[in-house]
């Protein structure tokens, strides 16, 4: 087939970017990711996400200090380092105006719902590429929701008592780029 599909050309351009402008994400980009969510496929279709799409802030600043005070009460330098050497600033969200945070149900937390939970992250992470803004997957926000802080976190964003942390989604106008990552191929197996 020599037609080059929109889709696989949208995944090869899509980057982690860990540096974003301040200019606000606008109330139709944000419909049109929300939207892209609530397509995305989970198995049985039971959607056993919630995305809390956030734009406050004072919001993603709480989250922000809650995250890295765990990481200090763990002793947890190595990772303070590595997110302050990308930005100089203690930032888990590297100044993105937009975070969606993806929680699900706590007895549904194992199995399918994680990967449900992945699909819908990676979905709104195409979907924010295909709009012109960039993003960053971050799993670190879960120190955010752990320990002393997860309740207080977690009214922060109305996320239901039976609820926890899956995902978390760093969105915005990049003011970076960077190479592709190293392909592997020796990682992928044809069976025929």
């Amino acid at each position: 087939m020599s037609e080059t599909c929109d889709t696989l050309d949208l995944i090869q351009k899509r980057r982690s970017i860990r540096k974003f402008s301040a200019e606000p994400v606008t109330v139709d980009q944000i419909r049109t990711l929300a939207e892209a969510a609530e397509a995305a496929p989970s198995a049985m279709n039971q959607q056993p996400w919630r995305c809390h799409f956030i734009t406050s802030p004072k919001v993603i600043g709480e989250i922000n200090a809650a995250a890295f005070a765990k990481f200090r009460a763990d002793g947890n330098q190595g990772v303070i380092d590595r997110l302050t050497a990308r930005d100089s600033a203690e930032n888990i969200f590297y100044g993105a105006p937009l975070v969606v945070i993806i929680t699900a149900e706590r007895n549904q937390m194992t199995g399918y719902a994680m990967i449900d939970c992945g699909i819908v992250a990676q979905t709104i992470a195409l979907a924010a590429e295909s709009i012109g803004l960039g993003s960053c997957i971050i799993g670190l926000t879960a120190a955010a929701f752990s320990g002393l802080a997860r309740q207080s976190v977690g009214r922060l964003i109305q996320m239901p008592d039976s609820h926890e942390f899956a995902i978390s989604i760093a969105i915005g106008h990049p003011l970076t780029s960077k190479e592709p990552h190293e392909r592997l191929p020796e990682r992928i197996n044809i069976i025929s």
